[in-house]
């Protein structure tokens, strides 16, 4: 499974679960930091390429900016 990050806005980030969720099996999409509008796609192995055009495409749409980000529990 691969994740990627992305800074969105608010507005945006239930018509891309909705979007997303349409392409079951392919990836899951989930929110990692509600303020900061930070999601983190899983992508299925194998999926790779159809997500990356498919995230291309969406980035068309709506604003969405490729992030890092460390999952790491900071104590």
């Amino acid at each position: 499974m691969i994740f990627r990050y992305f800074k969105v806005r608010h507005q945006d980030m239930v018509f891309l679960k909705f979007i997303l969720e349409a392409y079951e099996g392919m990836n899951v999409m989930s929110t990692v930091d509600n303020v900061a509008g930070i999601i983190r796609i899983a992508i299925m192995g194998g999926f790779e390429t159809d997500m990356d055009a498919l995230l291309a495409e969406l980035g068309q749409q709506v604003s969405m900016e490729a992030v890092l980000w460390d999952e790491a529990p900071s104590f």
